[in-house]
């Protein structure tokens, strides 16, 4: 079963490996010269920076490996088709989420290696960083699969959209701590979105040499609530 998802599958590792390429053109910090004798703070931190290219490309391999997952069979007819034989909806769903995780931090963890040893001729950011690549490919991937199960099209473009609307909102909190909300309301709505700030303090935490156990439960948990919810849904949700 492994190998026939992979093969229906193909054209989207393509498109991720395309992403991988464009996200180390796209970055800075892979094309300058790190000084080994910088005694600024910012110059010798700047190549831990990388971790959070790795975490966005993991984001977008999520987004791009379930894209319609759910949502194409059901507005297609496929899934009672597909399922007319012996075979439980929430076990294929379920590995078809599993091998699209395995994909997504395969790609983010090839990345970690060969765009460092492409830039730098080394390993300046250990494998701890992946951390933060694989809660947000859990957070994303979840946020996506209850997306796919809710929706007829589209879930792909929620999962995006929540992502910038997150961003957004932290940066409005930040620079603006003004705002027409109650302290309880910003409190809900940050509670609410997608847990970037989570993220960042597991990151954050690891520049330290620790692990930030409260944040990583956390955002797991996000992503796992969201994919129970979709869970629930292709269980028991009437279905065309």
């Amino acid at each position: 079963m492994i190998a026939v998802l992979l093969r229906q599958l193909r054209w989207r590792v393509a498109a991720l490996a395309l992403a991988a390429l464009l996200f180390y053109i796209g970055d800075p910090a892979l094309h300058e010269h790190v000084d080994e004798s910088a005694t600024d703070v910012a110059d010798l931190l700047e190549p831990f920076g990388i971790s959070f290219t790795i975490a966005n490309l993991a984001t977008v391999g999520m987004v791009v490996m379930l894209a319609g997952f759910i949502a194409t069979d059901r507005r297609r007819g496929y899934y009672r088709l597909a399922f007319s034989h012996p075979t439980r909806p929430l076990a294929f769903y379920a590995l078809r989420w599993v091998l699209s995780l395995a994909v997504a931090m395969g790609v983010a963890a090839a990345f970690w290696l060969f765009a460092q040893l492409a830039a730098w001729g080394t390993l300046r950011v250990g494998p701890a960083f992946l951390l933060q690549a694989l809660l947000l490919a859990v957070v994303y991937g979840g946020l996506t699969a209850f997306f796919s199960a809710l929706l007829p099209r589209g879930d792909g473009f929620g999962a995006v959209a929540l992502f910038f609307l997150t961003d957004f909102w932290l940066t409005l909190v930040q620079e603006s701590p003004i705002l027409p909300f109650t302290p309880a309301v910003r409190a809900a709505i940050s509670f609410v979105l997608p847990p970037h700030s989570a993220v960042s303090d597991v990151y954050n935490a690891l520049l330290n040499g620790g692990l930030a156990w409260g944040a990583t439960l956390y955002a797991l948990g996000y992503g796992l609530f969201w994919l129970a919810l979709a869970g629930l849904l292709v269980k028991y949700r009437e279905w065309p």
